[in-house]
């Protein structure tokens, strides 16, 4: 195995293998680390084109007062396989965002939502892991209950806390969205204790549903918004008066964000208008919409830039022992203080970039 200080010496000798590049190169600079079964130098590097993220779209536009409309949206988080790997080897099972009216949207990393400055959007962010039974489905990834977390088997009243089981939990997975980066109330933040499970059929009896905000908020948001939360979801409210800018939004579910957003949930949330972006320059934007004529171009492509490992069957690795990290095989909790599954760091071994692996992209020849 290889040791942190030796990644990190590799690291440093080997950046400039990553700055000096040129067009027309097939291969791609990769360290086989250890950690899933594909060997990254394998993977045929920019075999595919580079998606560029659609804008999510609307489930509908509200009307308030003063005929001011809201944006808004019924987004679910939701479990489907992707070609994330070039054409030829597995699928991977991911997670991510997509509209709940429209089954085609679900994609890693998610549709970009396209909000206009000083025009409020409204979510309603759905906890959608479930089959189609409507049974809970279990974590990709496995969680270590020995470290600060949702703990949703803890009851009510025993959330948002650690216990000393050192096996992975394997119940109904909790969430919480938050945009990174916007101006909200403390009830749409997306607070890590304000996670919520499924509305599955077959929660164990004794767990708790919610975390421990999430009644205060749910309160907060009805007394000022007039809407009731629904069970195994959550809304919320972006009033988007802040300058323009390019913002992201993800889990953000207490103990469990790396795994949830390694799984896949994350997109972009880019805000546009107002006095800031009419200084710097309108935006080439918006994304690619449903509509658009064919061939047409893009100027503005947002990049999300991730790395991931891959098992040879091609579902996304990620340490499932403390030991990855440096060799230190127990004891753990509950006969130490270290967490037997939970990794101080993970590097993964395979760029991906909008959701696979090493894409490329064709642009004109212009400043």
């Amino acid at each position: 195995m290889i040791s942190r200080r030796v990644f990190l010496k590799i690291s440093v000798t080997s950046a400039g293998t990553f700055l000096i590049a040129r067009f027309g190169v097939d291969r791609a600079f990769a360290i086989p680390l250890p950690g899933g079964g594909i060997d990254p130098l394998s993977i045929l590097k920019f075999a595919e084109p580079l998606v560029i993220p659609p804008a999510m779209p609307r489930t509908s536009r509200l009307r308030v007062g003063a005929g001011k409309n809201i944006d808004y949206y019924e987004i679910a988080v939701r479990q489907f396989a992707q070609q994330i790997l070039p054409t030829g080897l597995p699928a991977t099972t991911v997670w991510s965002y997509g509209s709940a009216t429209e089954p085609g949207t679900f994609n890693y990393p998610a549709f970009t939502i396209e909000a206009k400055w000083n025009q409020p959007a409204r979510v309603k962010w759905i906890n959608g892991l479930v089959d189609a039974q409507g049974g809970y489905l279990p974590h990709l990834l496995a969680v270590d209950q020995t470290v600060h977390w949702a703990n949703p088997p803890g009851g009510p009243g025993g959330t948002d806390t650690h216990t000393m089981d050192p096996t992975p939990y394997q119940g109904p997975v909790p969430i919480v969205t938050h945009v990174h980066g916007a101006h909200t109330s403390d009830e749409s933040d997306g607070y890590a204790e304000a996670w919520y499970l499924p509305d599955a059929s077959d929660i164990p009896p004794g767990y708790a549903t919610q975390g421990a905000w999430y009644q205060t908020f749910k309160q907060e948001f009805l007394a000022e918004k007039g809407v009731a939360w629904t069970p195994g979801s959550a809304t919320f409210q972006y009033p988007n008066d802040q300058a323009a800018a390019t913002l992201w939004y993800h889990d953000h579910t207490l103990g469990m964000t790396r795994l949830n957003v390694y799984a896949g949930p994350a997109g972009f949330y880019v805000l546009r208008g107002g006095p800031s972006d009419a200084v710097i320059g309108t935006l080439p934007g918006p994304a690619p919409a449903q509509g658009d004529p064919p061939g047409l171009r893009y100027y503005e492509i947002p990049i999300a830039i991730q790395d991931r490992s891959f098992d040879a069957n091609g579902a996304l690795f990620y340490p499932s022992s403390r030991e990855f990290f440096d060799g230190f095989a127990g004891p753990y909790v509950p006969d130490s203080d270290i967490a037997p599954i939970w990794n101080p760091e993970f590097f993964a071994n395979t760029m991906v970039v909008n959701g696979r692996t090493w894409p490329f992209l064709e642009v004109e020849r212009r400043r």
